[in-house]
């Protein structure tokens, strides 16, 4: 009875140990639990190496943070992932979610910039990161991954990592697809949960990063003949966007671009397309930081091309939508250009030169105020070639 009362009495405390070794485990940190049609998975937030991100995924998982619904105009606040879908899979490879049309092709109406550590690499699977569409344009969309590509190290913002339901992760980058990598069954996220464990995780503010502030705001209507001027408290850094609908039900968005200097105008005039008509402005806040301007006119932009087309190019933007160039010192003018304002970026797409130049799609993104790096296409045939080098503009 002795013994048998000792080897209970061993064993429960090896019990308790190894308990506690458990919970400790989870003992800190910030968590989150996705329950989808295919099963369960989570994964820890790495808040101290990728703050942004977290703050970012955190706020619209739980509704902490104010979202844009880009098809209304609507500031929201309920849980941005639940009933989402896997709208990508690259097989075995990754599944990437986070895009309310369920294509891709969509944001939360704004983007944040990348914040990489040296610490955090894609050289193991079961990775969380962001989805971009080029340098500082992280939104909504993320992926998992079930694999290793050390090529994206730097390229996509790694904010944590798969630590339960790897199998499930792994069933999701195998589901069958289509041409465009969509999975021809939708896997569903049908909930995300933010667990935090431990005093810094619970102390992790999200509203403390920097991060775009969504807001509706107030907008005075004065109509006069068949135009109406919108009033609106303008602001350094905002972009501005208001929407417009005749039966409150179908709205245009229209977009008046990021405030790079002190506004110098708060009103819009907006021709009357209907007896009545509603309206509702949106605006996103930025920190102080830099941004691709509204127009390049009058800006003289040079382009030092370090692939293919190699060599310097200055273009002279006049104030009428044309300008001039001067490329390894021949002269020519701007047949035409599109210019199309970003929040972090701007792009050329595409800009047309009268001769000694192809045609050109690129993709500027501002490291400055008034310099950066471009990449793109160059059409000198049926065939694009990739080009892409620096650029600084002056004044």
């Amino acid at each position: 009875m002795h013994m048998r009362s000792g080897f209970w009495k061993w064993l429960g405390f090896v019990f308790v140990i190894a308990t506690r070794l458990q919970v400790g485990a989870q003992t800190n940190g910030i968590f989150a639990d996705f329950t989808t049609s295919l099963g369960d998975f989570s994964c820890q937030l790495d808040y101290t190496n990728s703050p942004k991100a977290v703050a970012n995924f955190v706020g619209l998982a739980t509704g902490a943070r104010a979202w844009l619904d880009v098809v209304t105009g609507e500031a929201r606040t309920n849980a941005f992932y639940d009933g989402l879908t896997f709208h990508r899979v690259i097989t075995n490879l990754i599944g990437q979610a986070g895009s309310p049309n369920g294509q891709g092709t969509d944001t939360p109406g704004y983007a944040f910039v990348d914040q990489f550590a040296a610490t955090l690499n894609f050289n193991k699977p079961w990775i969380l990161a962001m989805a971009n569409s080029g340098p500082d344009s992280n939104g909504s969309q993320f992926f998992v991954t079930a694999a290793t590509n050390a090529a994206w190290n730097n390229q996509y913002v790694i904010f944590g990592k798969v630590v339960s339901g790897t199998n499930v992760v792994a069933a999701i980058t195998r589901v069958p697809t289509d041409a465009n990598e969509k999975p021809l069954t939708n896997v569903v996220i049908q909930q995300v949960t933010i667990r935090r464990l431990g005093d810094a995780a619970q102390a992790f503010d999200v509203n403390a990063h920097g991060l775009p502030l969504v807001t509706n705001i107030p907008l005075k209507l004065t109509q006069k003949s068949k135009q109406i001027s919108l009033t609106y408290s303008n602001r350094l850094f905002a972009d501005n966007r208001y929407y417009s609908a005749t039966n409150l039900s179908s709205w245009v968005a229209n977009s008046l671009g990021v405030e790079t200097a002190a506004p110098s105008s708060n009103t819009v005039q907006v021709a009357m397309s209907s007896p009545q008509e509603f309206f509702r402005f949106a605006q996103i806040q930025y920190p102080s930081s830099t941004f691709a301007p509204k127009t390049l006119f009058g800006e003289t932009v040079t382009l030092v091309f370090a692939t293919q087309t190699k060599g310097t190019c200055i273009i002279v933007f006049n104030n009428t939508g044309g300008g001039t160039f001067k490329f390894a010192g021949s002269p020519g003018t701007i047949s035409s250009y599109a210019w199309s304002q970003d929040v972090y970026r701007g792009a050329l797409y595409p800009i047309v030169f009268s001769a000694g130049l192809p045609e050109m799609t690129l993709q500027m993104n501002f490291s400055s105020a008034k310099a950066g790096k471009f990449s793109g296409s160059a059409y000198y045939g049926p065939f694009p070639v990739p080009v892409s080098g620096t650029f600084t503009l002056a004044p």
